[in-house]
């Protein structure tokens, strides 16, 4: 009899928490409050250490490969953003790798050289991006996803329209038109000059050439940014088309590269479009 209602207990307790498995999949917790911020992000921790390999000569171009035991989902490369400037580093996207890998996805997160490095703006920090973008490849024997944050975002949408072997483009929050962007007042919009190797700002032929140009790119490009992201403005994703572009309500610039947030989620399903267009 005993033994009898124990097994009635555990089958009550079995029943009850695939329920709330099932509510709590339903009905997501939102986990952090949203905007978040560029701190909440740096608190993000990862569970292990990854190693780097060496994709150039520079002390700069290591890669960072973050896989799980299941990686079926393909290659992606992440492009992190900070205005391409040598005061940030990928370190604060690695959070996100991790959460991607974990999903299936192969993800490679390449150091790059940038504003302070020797060589870094433009063109040495595309070219950085294009060499790493060839090791992947190599190395995985496919074409990748590249994933681009701010910065990194332009970045990767111009990576694209060099006829890189890649299957599509994630811009998350990307920064597209460096002439108009350079002209806005703001810490990142004034990194647009010295990224041109400029003491001041001075829109010319090569600030043009360094802008994304949509119509040079032939693979699907998607974009999410924050409806509430005070860094980077609509006026930097009106080149591209409606359809192309998911703009969360109540998010902020960082939230798109923060794992626990509505606006990573759109990220992920941007991601999955991309996939499901190149089969």
């Amino acid at each position: 009899m005993h033994l009898r209602r124990h097994r009635i207990r555990v089958l009550s307790v079995n029943v009850f928490l695939r329920v709330l498995t099932l509510f709590a999949s339903l009905f997501p917790l939102k986990a952090i409050s949203e905007p978040v911020s560029f701190g909440d992000v740096l608190q993000l921790r990862i569970t292990e250490v990854a190693q780097t390999q060496d994709y150039g000569s520079s002390s700069q171009n290591t890669i960072v490969n973050i896989g799980g035991s299941d990686s079926s989902r393909g290659a992606v490369t992440l492009i992190h953003g900070g205005c391409w400037s040598n005061a940030y580093d990928r370190n604060h996207t690695l959070p996100m790798a991790e959460a991607l890998s974990t999903m299936g996805y192969d993800v490679w997160v390449p150091e790059y050289r940038r504003v302070g490095d020797e060589g870094g703006g433009w063109p040495g920090s595309l070219e950085d991006i294009v060499a790493a973008v060839e090791f992947v490849t190599d190395k995985t024997g496919q074409p990748t996803i590249l994933v681009g944050h701010s910065a990194g975002g332009h970045l990767a949408l111009r990576a694209a329209q060099t006829g890189l072997a890649i299957d599509g483009v994630v811009g998350l929050a990307p920064i597209t038109d460096l002439v108009s962007y350079g002209a806005e007042s703001g810490s990142c919009q004034s990194m647009v000059a010295p990224f041109m190797g400029d003491e001041t700002y001075s829109p010319d032929a090569s600030y043009r050439d360094a802008s994304v140009t949509l119509n040079a790119i032939n693979i699907p490009v998607a974009v999410v940014i924050g409806k509430e992201d005070p860094i980077v403005g609509a006026s930097q994703i009106a080149v591209f088309d409606a359809v192309q572009v998911n703009t969360v309500d109540g998010a902020g610039h960082f939230d798109v590269i923060h794992p626990e947030t509505e606006a990573f989620s759109a990220v992920v399903k941007a991601l999955e479009a991309i996939k499901g267009e190149r089969r």
